[in-house]
């Protein structure tokens, strides 16, 4: 781990603000050229979207760390996020929360048409890069093995474990989906199929990795509560997508 990237003057450069920073960048840079190739920005009130998906994104990043809560946590997390402290952050609620904002904003400046292709390539990017500075920090590690791939990881002081690098597997996928979405987008294919497509993309991901982090959160059966809102988009989403690619 190395939480502290760089020191510069005498300031420590934390690694994870550093990667996240750099996630959220490079999938800015990525959908500004992707709302210029797509002809959205010629819509009035558009500009609006990005705005409404950022502020959407960080309330449910907050909202959604109720996954992984016990029920007397709600009400902290409620005033938590309403005070802007974005400390401790999923990303499946940062996702759901992006989404309804942009929906809200859409309905409220009187956009129509579908606007998530812009963020099809950029959202896995985002969680791709940020995953490695989870990595680096030390946070969202996974859960205990023997395999060859664990990484020896301290808790707390004197507290050991070879751990999954969850956050790198899943950095891996994610960039992986971005590189691939990124080689397809120019293929013709209605509006909307390609954010759809990363939507189920990621959670099928999130899915397939949750058995190799070590979450605590609610469970239902053998499935955590994260597994079953990516169900849910998988079978919603990819729903979906089959209904438009027979109409």
């Amino acid at each position: 781990m190395r939480p502290v990237l760089v020191t510069i003057f005498g300031l420590p450069i934390p690694s994870y603000a550093v990667f996240v920073g750099l996630g959220i960048a490079l999938a800015a840079a990525v959908r500004r050229r992707e709302v210029a190739r797509l002809g959205y920005d010629r819509t009035p009130g558009h500009a609006v979207i990005g705005f409404a998906a950022l502020f959407g994104g960080l309330f449910g990043s907050k909202l959604g760390m109720a996954l992984f809560v016990p029920p007397a946590e709600l009400l902290r997390l409620g005033y938590a996020a309403l005070a802007f402290d974005f400390t401790g952050k999923t990303v499946v609620g940062g996702i759901a929360g992006g989404y309804l904002g942009v929906e809200l904003a859409k309905k409220l400046v009187g956009v129509r048409h579908s606007t998530g292709d812009a963020f099809a390539v950029a959202l896995p990017l985002a969680q791709g890069v940020g995953r490695i500075g989870c990595f680096l920090h030390g946070c969202c590690e996974g859960a205990v093995t023997s395999g060859p791939f664990g990484v020896a990881v301290a808790s707390s002081p004197g507290d050991i474990a070879t751990r999954h690098p969850a956050q790198l597997y899943e950095a891996a996928l994610d960039l992986g989906l971005a590189a691939w979405i990124w080689s397809v987008r120019a293929r013709p294919r209605p509006s909307g199929h390609l954010f759809r497509t990363a939507l189920v993309g990621y959670a099928a991901i999130r899915f397939a990795l949750e058995p190799l982090r070590g979450d605590t959160g609610w469970h239902v059966g053998p499935f955590t509560a994260v597994q079953l809102a990516c169900a849910l988009a998988i079978v919603g989403f990819g729903a979906s997508l089959l209904r438009r690619r027979t109409d």
